[in-house]
């Protein structure tokens, strides 16, 4: 299981890069039209970009460095944690698309708890691992 969540953490941690790449293409194509001078949209937009970027390199790094503990609880945790992980990326994506010009930002705080729930199990089993 622990190859198989590597794999799939490389692999979602990759593909979020590109939709970031391509993104990051989309704003810089057709970005100057949208914001016409607002810098609270223009705010907007690229804070949503770089969230894409963020939750693409925690996916990278665990498909890179995932160990998986030895301890049930450990493993647990760890399982939850990449489950709340790979949710994420879905979600930022999802919040780009759907709220760049709006202040209500639901989706987006919820892929952030997400990350931070997960990275938080990660580093709760991590330290069963060691136990």
């Amino acid at each position: 299981m622990k190859d198989r969540l590597r794999e799939i953490h490389l692999t979602v941690g990759i593909a979020t890069l590109l939709v970031f790449l391509g993104t990051g293409g989309y704003l810089r194509m057709s970005f100057p039209d949208l914001y016409a001078g607002d810098e609270t949209v223009r705010y907007l937009f690229r804070s949503r970009h770089v969230y894409l970027l963020f939750s693409s390199l925690i996916n990278i790094l665990l498909g890179l460095y995932f160990h998986q503990s030895q301890s049930p609880l450990g493993a647990r945790l760890q399982f939850g944690g990449s489950l709340l992980l790979l949710a994420a990326p879905l979600l930022h994506i999802t919040a780009f698309l759907m709220e760049p010009l709006s202040q209500v930002r639901l989706i987006t705080i919820a892929a952030t708890f997400l990350s931070f729930v997960g990275t938080l199990a990660h580093v709760l089993g991590s330290y069963q691992l060691r136990r």
